[in-house]
């Protein structure tokens, strides 16, 4: 197991995860497939942990970002179906097909970029790429994907296993404009379906479809961030769903000092002391994700009791007021070095959700987790026991 040897880390409950798939694999269609996005270091908290105990838990299929990230999998031992889901570069097919990692096909070019590859063993899998109203990436139906999908389908060399697209508004809670977008899908199954193509995976649905519309998932569901336990917007059904957050952040207070009053607290004194205050530093900053923009906004849990970071959050380090926490008047002793501080997750009954970060942030939750930098250890829990620990720093 690898070591750390400073406080800050993400605990990440494998039981939660565990948890979140069970919720989504309940309300998915019975024949239904669950592919598990892991792009973005699986939303911050590790690819390659989090699909081990995805694929125990029964997933299916795996969907990262871009290639480089498929690649890190193969070499890390996973060997899993993986669909990239976005653009891959010509140079990059061969070593797509070779590690059978599928990817997502939209471009002529990269069409006919497939159709001059060496013969080989095996083919490389493809899903085609419509567009149905988000106005990403993949084919609208003015760009004729019929006679695209057409063209995939005879190329030697090119297996077509899927066809998707992805929803724009389906986390909201008027589900006028999906309609829209289910029905432009449906027309291009209908002609997949007339024209005698065999297509294996038909697929549409994100973690806000499996939440509101599991109908409208077709042969795949795709679960980001619901699988971490955190909703796609406050629009969706909650209700239907119950989701764990699988990850907490923590660090611990690693000194404590009482400044003099009209004392400056960090970087262009933005606070200053108004009378004698006992301040804790805390080793952790906007350089492991705790953005700076947080500065003069965020509060941390100490002792169960909210307590507001002072002053500019710095790269490495940020400080906090310890008043809240040091309660004499009900007999709460003074805090101490190496008290535990959760900075988004529970402690104790008190909960500091990553939903209430965001909001500080002016973002949304996905964007919180992603910020997590690889530098803050990641340690996996399985019950109150350690599963494995994760340390980029000290891979060597």
């Amino acid at each position: 197991m690898v070591s750390y040897y400073r406080p800050t880390r993400a605990e990440i409950s494998l039981d939660a995860l565990r948890s979140n798939i069970a919720a989504f694999r309940a309300v998915a269609p019975g024949s239904s497939r669950l592919l598990a996005a892991v792009k973005a270091n699986a939303y911050g908290h590790g690819a390659v942990e989090i699909v081990r105990e995805a694929e125990a838990c029964g997933v299916d299929y795996f969907g990262v970002a871009f290639l480089d990230e498929a690649i890190h999998l193969r070499r890390s031992g996973i060997t899993a179906p993986i669909l990239v889901f976005g653009y891959v570069p010509a140079e990059g097919l061969g070593i797509a097909r070779e590690l059978n990692i599928a990817i997502a096909l939209f471009r002529e070019d990269i069409l006919a970029a497939a159709a001059m590859l060496q013969p080989h063993s095996s083919a490389l899998k493809v899903h085609i790429k419509v567009d149905t109203g988000m106005g990403r990436l993949g084919l609208t139906p003015e760009q004729n994907w019929r006679s695209f999908l057409e063209r995939a389908l005879h190329t030697p060399g090119v297996e077509v296993e899927g066809l998707f697209t992805h929803f724009s508004k389906a986390d909201e809670r008027d589900k006028a404009y999906t309609e829209r977008q289910v029905r432009i899908f449906a027309d291009m199954e209908e002609y997949v379906a007339k024209r005698g193509w065999h297509i294996p995976i038909i697929h549409a649905g994100n973690s806000a479809a499996g939440i509101d519309t599991p109908e409208w998932a077709g042969g795949m569901l795709r679960i980001g961030i619901g699988m971490y336990g955190l909703y796609p917007s406050e629009e969706v059904n909650r209700q239907r769903i119950a989701l764990q957050p699988v990850m907490t952040l923590k660090t611990e207070v690693v000194m404590v000092k009482e400044a003099p009053a009209n004392w400056g607290i960090s970087y262009g004194a933005r606070y200053v002391t108004p009378d004698r205050e006992r301040i804790g530093t805390l080793p952790v900053g906007y350089a492991d994700g705790y953005s700076r923009m947080l500065s003069g906004k965020a509060e941390v849990l100490l002792r169960g009791q909210r307590a507001a970071v002072l002053g500019t959050i710095c790269m490495d380090q940020c400080m906090i007021a310890l008043a809240a926490a040091e309660r004499a008047d009900i007999g709460m002793p003074a805090v101490t070095e190496g008290e535990e501080v959760v900075l988004f997750g529970r402690q104790g009954a008190a909960c500091l959700t990553v939903d209430e970060v965001a909001k500080w942030l002016g973002t949304i939750n996905y964007e919180v987790v992603c910020m997590l930098a690889a530098r803050v250890p990641r340690i996996y829990l399985r019950g109150n026991e350690v599963a494995g620990v994760t340390n980029y720093l000290a891979e060597f």
